[in-house]
């Protein structure tokens, strides 16, 4: 008996046990071999950072395991890189290539520094990021296009940098952005029509890019969209009525540009959420829709220096204070807000200053 089962078990069991455990070195020598890798991208990173105000780089080194060092998150089962976070870190320098190595990266957050350069292309090798936060740096150079290749992205924040040339068509592919900010950057080449194809997206700024052209007529899917800041590119020509249709709107910036034409007499009917409506320095035409300043969240409307005209009528509490009308025609204004009933434009707020402030950091 005992002859049949130790010929079963050297036929059978041991080269079954034999493979198991094979594969579990191999398994325990890719890990060691994949974090090894990461150690050396992430001291690839370190070599490129020339100033480290609050030396955090100083845990950086090798008497503890990367997973301890600050600003790092690794994965409890592979004990891989998957967060990056050095936000607010006064930390000068530029971005390694190394980073396109950490492939199991899902979080970079290296916003609020002094970083300079280019973002290197081989960021693109980073499927499985989600969220890239590099806003309030003074990055140079052109938007990766390699971008595209982060199917995941769900957060992409650019904004405040020195980035330059058009925003890359490929960007188009990331079908699951909710937040898309790249403001305060010198673009061109026009706002692309692929924004229609982020149907997750929540929030949207493009402002004071200088990008030229038309709004493209392509918001009809965008149903989640809440915030929308547009001031500031020299756009040119009418607003599309997709744009006006968002029932989820919140927040909409168009100022500081040369749009023209009247506002849909309907637009406010869908839009019970919006809050803040900035439409000054434009050329607009015509009267301002009745539903517009009966808003019941409406904290803040300026449609200063436009060519609006008619009567404007307040009938929303929380709009008093902050309507800006200066330098338009109208015939007169009706407040029936606060217990009010008159005013007129010389004693309403005239100083349109901040309203992109309006697009809170607790919104973006």
């Amino acid at each position: 008996m005992s002859v049949k089962w130790l010929s079963f078990f050297s036929k059978q069991v041991a080269p079954f046990l034999f493979f198991i455990l094979v594969q579990m070195t191999v398994f325990s020598t890719n890990t060691h071999a994949t974090t090894v890798g990461d150690r050396v991208a992430l001291l690839a990173i370190k070599s490129m950072i020339k100033d480290d105000l609050q030396g955090v780089m100083s845990s950086w080194n090798d008497s503890v395991s990367v997973c301890m060092w600050k600003g790092i998150t690794c994965s409890s089962r592979h004990q891989r890189v998957t967060d990056l976070s050095l936000s607010f870190q006064g930390l000068v320098g530029t971005m390694s290539p190394s980073i396109g190595n950490l492939s199991f990266l899902r979080m970079i957050r290296l916003d609020n520094n002094a970083f300079s350069g280019e973002i290197p292309f081989e960021i693109g090798r980073l499927f499985r990021l989600q969220e890239l936060r590099l806003y309030n740096n003074s990055f140079q150079g052109k938007i990766p296009a390699s971008l595209a290749n982060c199917s995941k992205l769900q957060v992409l924040h650019l904004g405040f940098n020195n980035l330059v040339g058009k925003i890359p068509d490929g960007l188009g592919l990331l079908s699951m952005l909710n937040l898309f900010i790249i403001h305060e950057n010198s673009l061109k080449g026009g706002i692309p029509r692929f924004i229609g194809n982020f149907t997750f997206l929540e929030t949207l700024s493009l402002a004071n890019c200088g990008l030229g052209g038309r709004i493209p007529d392509t918001f009809h899917q965008l149903s989640n969209l809440r915030r929308i800041a547009l001031a500031g590119n020299n756009l040119v020509g009418y607003v599309p009525p997709s744009l006006y249709n968002l029932s989820s709107l919140e927040q909409l910036f168009m100022d500081n540009n040369i749009l023209t034409g009247t506002l849909p007499m309907t637009f406010g009917l869908m839009q019970p959420r919006l809050a803040v409506l900035s439409l000054s320095n434009n050329r607009f035409t015509g009267p301002l829709p009745p539903f517009v300043l009966s808003y019941p969240e409406l904290i803040h409307l300026d449609i200063s220096k436009n060519n609006f005209s008619g009567t404007l009528v307040i009938t929303s509490r929380r709009a008093c204070n902050p309507v800006i009308v200066s330098n338009d025609s109208f015939d007169g204004v009706i407040s029936q807000c606060l217990g009010n009933t008159s005013s007129s434009p010389d004693n309403l707020d005239e100083n349109p200053s901040g309203s992109m402030q309006l697009l809170t950091q607790e919104s973006i």
